[in-house]
């Protein structure tokens, strides 16, 4: 498979790190990477600075090799993120116009075997709360995750460097959507917290960081999602949302365990 990245691609690459469930191959894959050059340099001395740049850790089993401003990356990393960091640190070698890719990443033979360890990342993500919500799949070690989280801080590449991070991860679709910085959802979401903790049947699970059940709070309309354990809880905590003063919409997705 072939891919061509400019510059300016490059750039967002490197911001967010490039775009959740997938299966790796043992094959090598080549991507393409362009970007304008501004000044030839001999191809050694870009080898020089290419290898420096790739010195130790992640990268020790790259090897590097140059035609003319065409870098090619072989070999192989541990993960995703770092065949992406890898490129991403050829791209700011200057004289460098085109990077190869045919780095090697490691293989799990199950997407299953990849979604329990793409769930444990996000699960050990401290920052992941009870106001986001993700979901995704798995195909062939490409890992897509959709869903929402807050804007309080960068939620998506922090959520992407733990996924590439995961082995077997061949690739990384990032769906998620950020939600407004709004105070008046700020309001909202202390409002509704503090309902929940006055509830009987919310006060244990609304003190957990990472709760069954998911309030997604944007642009002051508020949907639901995850799971309750009986249908008393899914008719309250729709109930504790359309009482909250300053809600426009409730869109209710929850789940019933039983």
């Amino acid at each position: 498979m072939e891919t061509t990245i400019t510059r300016r691609q490059g750039a967002s690459m490197k911001a967010w790190k490039v775009c959740v469930f997938c299966t790796l191959i043992s094959a090598v894959v080549a991507s393409w990477v362009t970007v304008p050059v501004s000044a030839e340099q001999p191809a050694p001395k870009i080898q020089q600075e290419v290898e420096r740049s790739l010195r130790g850790g992640d990268f020790k089993r790259i090897q590097v090799s140059v035609a003319g401003s065409e870098v090619t990356l072989s070999g192989a990393v541990p993960h995703l993120l770092a065949k992406n960091r890898a490129i991403e640190r050829t791209l700011e070698v200057s004289g460098v116009n085109t990077v190869a890719s045919e780095l090697e990443l490691p293989v799990e033979e199950e997407d299953a075997d990849i979604a329990a360890e793409v769930v444990k990342a996000i699960n050990r993500y401290s920052h992941f709360t009870i106001w986001d919500y993700l979901d995704g799949s798995i195909d062939q070690g490409v890992v897509t995750l959709h869903g929402s989280v807050t804007p309080n801080r960068d939620k998506k590449r922090e959520l992407y460097e733990r996924i590439a991070k995961v082995r077997g991860v061949q690739d990384y679709k990032d769906d998620i959507e950020v939600q407004s910085p709004s105070a008046a959802d700020d309001r909202l979401r202390e409002i509704i917290g503090r309902k929940l903790l006055s509830s009987q049947h919310f006060d244990r699970t609304a003190r957990m960081r990472n709760p069954p059940y998911h309030i997604v709070v944007n642009l002051s309309s508020v949907t639901l999602r995850g799971y309750v354990q009986s249908e008393i809880e899914y008719r309250e905590l729709e109930q504790i949302i359309r009482q909250t003063q300053g809600i426009l919409d409730v869109d209710n997705q929850l789940q019933v365990l039983r």
